[in-house]
């Protein structure tokens, strides 16, 4: 190097084209990055969201977890509700992993029938009040649910414990690891085979392509004081490539019943034509 020499000794030739000329469209959309399969769902349901404002307006959300994993995919403009019957599922875990074959008859009935009844039984049976929330509370703890606080006849609420409120992400998080959980085969079993007043949402979803679906549904006065309904479910759904869990809810304009499960069914029909982009996992 000679100290002085001119700075564009080492510049381009003349002849050298300052800019190079664009790709061709179809080399270009080769080398772009690839869309993260959260964004494409998350875009896609804002969609189907919005068509659904036409026909069945109301709020509506979902959340997404691989099984085995604390991942959340949420979506849609409803984030928690009360848990209504849906927090049947780590009652009856709770009461069957004390008392066994015992309440077998009344985990049947209020997982597969919803029965307030026998699910009141098994609540009662841990020992109720605060015996019984800690009790609840030791599983949803156990399956990642790291929040929610479980409502008791303590609370003095309208119901209990369904009363509960129970956001969609941590729903879904127990859901994934419900799966994983000690001595859950028989609830998932159950969850597996629910009566005709739980066959919506995910419930029957995917069966031609091989899934299967686990489900407890819940429903109840979406505020204090109000007749309309909040509709959720809980689901964990097994493919040929591995496990996810839902968690969805839905409170329709107007407060229907059957509207608000006709929602859910329209969400069921979204995630079954995205089953195979559903990100999963496996204990």
């Amino acid at each position: 190097m000679v100290l002085g020499a001119s700075a564009t000794a080492n510049a381009s030739p003349s002849w050298w084209p300052r800019q190079l000329p664009p790709l061709p469209p179809q080399i270009a959309e080769l080398l772009e990055p690839p869309v993260p399969v959260e964004k494409k769902l998350i875009s896609s349901f804002t969609k189907l969201q919005k068509s659904m404002r036409k026909t069945l307006p109301g709020k509506v959300g979902l959340a997404i977890v691989p099984v085995g994993s604390d991942r959340v995919i949420t979506m849609g403009d409803l984030t928690t509700g009360r848990a209504w019957s849906t927090l049947k599922v780590p009652v009856s875990l709770a009461a069957e992993r004390r008392f066994g074959a015992a309440v077998a008859t009344e985990e049947d009935k209020a997982i597969t029938f919803s029965d307030n009844d026998a699910a009141g039984e098994l609540w009662g049976s841990l020992g109720g009040g605060q015996s019984s929330v800690d009790a609840v509370t030791d599983v949803l703890r156990e399956g990642h649910d790291l929040r929610t606080q479980v409502s008791s006849e303590a609370d003095d609420p309208p119901s209990y414990p369904g009363y509960t409120p129970w956001a969609l992400a941590d729903q879904a998080r127990f859901g994934a690891h419900l799966p994983c959980l000690p001595g859950s085969e028989h609830v998932i079993r159950l969850m597996s085979n629910v009566a005709s007043n739980q066959q919506w949402g995910v419930a029957t979803m995917g069966r031609k392509q091989g899934a299967v679906t686990a489900v407890k549904g819940g429903w109840g006065p979406a505020r204090s004081g109000s007749a309309g309904y909040l509709v959720r479910q809980l689901a964990v759904i097994t493919t040929l490539r591995g496990d996810v869990a839902v968690s969805m809810a839905a409170i329709p304009s107007g407060g229907s019943f059957s509207k608000g499960t006709r929602m859910l069914d329209k969400v069921g029909d979204w995630l079954e034509g995205h089953l195979a982009s559903l990100p999963v996992g496996r204990c």
